[in-house]
């Protein structure tokens, strides 16, 4: 009989952090194996997009979400004693808590798509524009459209060799935008707090990672990556929300 994996369910949340677990594996052989997988598109597919690395037992821990926004969480258990044969859980639907706003930001826990410093130049007023379908979030990563009007107009990024024109900043007000939205964006001279999709040595100079909103990851040199800016903290870990100095607009970086 083939494996058959656990139903999942939410054990706690908060505006940040899901708590959730998965009932164990049944039927197969055994002994199992576990992997946990997020995204905010309903009825995704697990893969190396969405996969949480490190997150391989029944219980889960996610941090560093943002607020008011809607999760979706699977399970692929392997059973390794029968030819590592695979199944996937039904998907659990989470929506963190909206924030709690303080009157300054700076006194708030960092979030994605704050700003660091006091003074902060080049934050400047865009549109999301009305070709976007979907909904931007703080800290994600925003393009230029060549559209008529006296406000420039965005939309997200869609690629790593994307020319990124700023970040949007976080707002106390707002969790997300839609088309026709105004919001704020960082661009050179800014230091805003974004995710480490990866280890990150202090210093050196980073680029989009589209896997992740507000994710950064280390330039790799293998050419056509933007960069975005240089990390000014160090992130031990995928998942450490850190601060980077933004260059944007970013230029192809061809090694």
């Amino acid at each position: 009989m083939a494996v058959t994996a656990g139903a999942l369910s939410l054990v706690s949340k908060t505006s940040t952090q899901v708590v959730a677990s998965s009932a164990a594996a049944t039927a197969g052989v055994g002994p199992y194996t576990y992997q946990w997988y997020r995204s905010t598109t309903s009825g995704f597919t697990p893969g190396g997009g969405n996969i949480i690395s490190g997150a391989t037992s029944l219980s889960l821990t996610d941090t560093g979400l943002i607020p008011g926004t809607a999760y979706y969480y699977k399970v692929v258990a392997t059973d390794t004693g029968d030819s590592n044969v695979t199944d996937e859980s039904a998907q659990l639907a989470v929506s963190t808590s909206n924030a709690t706003p303080s009157p300054n930001q700076f006194q708030q826990s960092s979030i994605v798509g704050m700003l660091d410093l006091r003074f902060n130049p080049n934050t400047v007023a865009v549109m999301i524009d009305v070709s976007e379908a979907a909904t931007l979030y703080a800290g994600q990563a925003v393009k230029m459209v060549d559209s008529a009007g006296g406000i420039p107009k965005v939309v997200a990024c869609s690629a790593d060799t994307d020319q990124v024109l700023g970040f949007i900043n976080y707002n106390i007000k707002n969790i997300g935008f839609v088309a026709g939205d105004a919001c704020e964006i960082s661009m050179a001279g800014n230091c805003q707090f974004l995710y480490a999709t990866a280890a990150i040595a202090r210093g050196v100079q980073v680029v989009v990672d589209l896997t992740t909103i507000g994710g950064v990851k280390a330039v790799s040199g293998s050419g056509g990556e933007s960069i975005v800016g240089w990390a000014f903290d160090k992130a031990s870990n995928p998942g450490d929300l850190i601060r980077v100095m933004v260059t944007t607009p970013s230029f192809a970086f061809d090694a």
